[in-house]
């Protein structure tokens, strides 16, 4: 019996951290016999923020190193940097001429990066939605992990299945496959180490904040200790305005 396709990736900007980690990579490597896999390293992906042309080459190919030492197999799983194939880029201008702006400007991680980026803000920001449809109907996957913060994005492209779909085909003879979502029935989530109310980000301007897979022992202690666990500076028993605070303490 063919085993059902997945397919996933992960930006190369930055160090791989705990959260990445837990909530994405671990599940990959656990379910990898089971399906036909394809993992992708999205350094398109990566230059739709502020980056450092000099360093992102290199921090691909460290990503997918750290794909490997995690447990990736090669036996299960193809990876491959999304760069390398032109189709995904020829695939997606095709795609973008059948998306209906307002779609795009409704997506919630533009609008958060947005206003972040200010009068910077690029127009791949925007249509980045539509690269990440192409890199997943290129592949006809079954299935596509996804977390709580791409679940807008995989909707996307399932209405962009319907909207060619429409347009170009028939529905006893489609040309694009409409993708199901993998949602694992436990996930990680991972918050920020001084906010705990953001999820940890690679993103985030302050090393602090998150523990990098790639951090020695005594730098992740350190971190660790600096982590912010009360939203009220001092140590205070028995304060009202203690007891009814929120406490923002990072945990799994």
């Amino acid at each position: 019996m063919t085993r059902q396709r997945v397919l996933s990736g992960i930006q190369t900007t930055g160090n791989l951290h705990l959260g990445n980690y837990l909530g994405a990579i671990r599940n990959w490597v656990e379910a990898q016999s089971q399906y036909d896999n394809f993992f992708f390293l999205a350094d398109l992906h990566a230059i739709t923020v502020p980056h450092d042309p000099k360093t992102l080459a290199q921090d691909t190919a460290t990503i997918a190193a750290l794909y490997l030492a995690c447990g990736l197999d090669l036996q299960y799983s193809t990876i491959f940097v999304q760069s390398q194939v032109p189709a995904h880029t020829e695939f997606a201008w095709l795609l973008s001429c059948i998306t209906p702006l307002n779609w795009l400007e409704d997506m919630i991680q533009f609008k958060e990066k947005a206003v972040k980026q200010g009068q910077e803000v690029g127009t791949g920001l925007l249509t980045y939605p539509v690269l990440m449809a192409s890199d997943i109907l290129l592949y006809e996957p079954d299935k596509v992990p996804v977390g709580e913060d791409q679940k807008q994005h995989l909707e996307l492209t399932r209405d962009l299945v319907d909207r060619f779909n429409h347009k170009f085909a028939t529905p006893k003879a489609p040309i694009l496959k409409r993708p199901d979502p993998l949602i694992r029935a436990e996930g990680a989530r991972v918050m920020s180490l001084t906010d705990g109310a953001r999820k940890m980000s690679k993103s985030d301007p302050s090393e602090l904040s998150r523990i990098n897979l790639l951090d020695p022992p005594d730098l992740i202690r350190t971190k660790v200790k600096k982590c912010k666990t009360d939203p009220i500076k001092g140590l205070v028993f028995d304060d009202p305005a203690r007891l009814s605070a929120t406490i923002c303490s990072p945990c799994i």
